[in-house]
């Protein structure tokens, strides 16, 4: 897991691979406004589209200088509610 993000809130995740020259997502979904920068493997946005708290689960390729390949699922929850809640006493 790369991590959890509030609904609605910014999304910013660094992949990293040994040698990778560009990471793409090969399968799985993204949150809705997320994309990965395929130079540097940043996965960024705000997040859009979740009412709930919803897992995304996608898989990341990252390909080095010759053209040799690596894919990794990674998973990104959006979270809602008192997950992301606070609480007085």
């Amino acid at each position: 897991s790369l991590g959890s993000v509030a609904g609605g809130g910014s999304v910013s995740f660094t992949v990293d691979a040994t040698d990778a020259t560009s990471y793409a997502k090969q399968s799985g979904t993204f949150p809705g406004g997320v994309t990965i920068n395929s130079s540097t493997g940043v996965i960024s946005g705000t997040e859009s589209g979740a009412t709930t708290t919803t897992v995304y689960t996608f898989t990341i390729r990252a390909t080095d200088a010759e053209a040799q390949t690596a894919d990794r699922e990674f998973t990104i929850t959006i979270s809602f509610g008192l997950e992301q809640g606070m609480l007085f006493c």
